[in-house]
């Protein structure tokens, strides 16, 4: 039972890390501006930015695409959207290729301006020739065109933030001290410590289906707005007190240990930050299934009966 409570206590107490780097990740994403980075890094495959950019710099001009870009702050990486529909997609790159003034009535309207030997203009033939001949057809062609190449940036965007995301927990493990050797020391030595957090986790388990939906930070974020959010994130919820029963922090004392001490925390911290990595929908998952099969496990209605043979009658105990 104690294994197993202690079992429950490191699943929780790194799902909760977790959230806590998914809340960083999420304030420095839209304080940096990576997810409009990202998209803008798929229109430039979309319009063959290599080959001509010109496509692309009509693109983003568009005044439409203007309304759609985030405001600009210090140390921001790129002002493009966040998101882009593909809708707005299509109604923008019409407007690019087409002669203005002139009504798109039909799919050449879209494609004879643009230079013979344009790589764009091969993609838009080809979409052509598939057989998509009127222009609602071809506009929505091209949205799937679209959806078909930001899915590929969408996972540009998660394997950068999964790189990030390792840095972020190795912070976190390094500030709160979460060494994942002394939690685990921790919770074995200390039985009030153990059943408090458990008791925590199962109570959370229970009352949550899903974990809470995060935040949608504005597009304005400053560094001190950031601050006060991890501040807000650590100060309360379930983190505070995990904090509290694991005495998360440093303490008076806790530089004043030996190297070999050193080196088994900095690899605590190292453990700490890779399941941080892992996600706390993964954590959350392990967390409910293993308290699903313990409940399960655990009932005793289903415990077998053991027949005893006394010779002239059968006992069951």
């Amino acid at each position: 039972m104690a294994m197993l409570e202690i079992i429950v206590g490191m699943i929780f107490t790194y799902m909760v890390l977790s959230l806590l780097g998914t809340t960083i990740n999420e304030l420095i994403s839209s304080w940096r501006g990576w997810r409009g980075l990202y998209l803008e890094e798929g229109l430039k495959r979309l319009l063959k930015f290599e080959s001509d950019s010109s496509i692309f710099k009509k693109f983003t001009d568009n005044e439409f695409y203007k309304q759609l870009k985030q405001h600009k702050t210090p140390l921001r990486m790129s002002r493009a959207p966040e998101y882009l529909s593909a809708e707005n997609f299509v109604s923008i790159l019409t407007n690019t290729l087409k002669k203005k003034g002139v009504p798109v009535d039909k799919v050449e309207d879209m494609i004879e301006g643009l230079p013979a030997d344009s790589k764009l203009r091969e993609v838009l033939e080809q979409f052509k020739e598939e057989g998509h001949q009127s222009v609602e057809a071809y506009k929505q062609r091209l949205g799937n065109w679209f959806d078909d190449v930001m899915s590929h940036t969408s996972g540009w965007y998660k394997r950068h933030l999964q790189f990030v995301t390792i840095f972020v927990g190795l912070g976190i493990a390094m500030v709160f001290n979460a060494d994942s050797f002394s939690i685990y020391s921790h919770l074995t030595k200390n039985t009030a410590a153990r059943e408090s957090l458990s008791t925590l986790a199962r109570t959370f388990a229970e009352n949550n289906d899903a974990l809470p939906e995060l935040k949608n930070y504005a597009d304005t974020l400053a560094y001190e707005d950031i601050k006060k959010e991890i501040q807000n994130f650590t100060n309360s919820g379930e983190f505070a007190q995990v904090s509290n029963i694991l005495g998360l922090g440093w303490q008076e004392g806790d530089l004043l240990i030996g190297p070999m001490d050193w080196l088994v925390r900095i690899l605590g911290w190292l453990i700490t930050a890779l399941a941080i990595s892992l996600g706390a929908p993964f954590w959350f998952s392990a967390l409910k299934r293993i308290i699903s099969i313990n409940s399960s496990g655990g009932s005793s209605n289903n415990a077998p009966q053991v027949v005893i043979n006394t010779g002239d009658k059968k006992k069951e105990v």
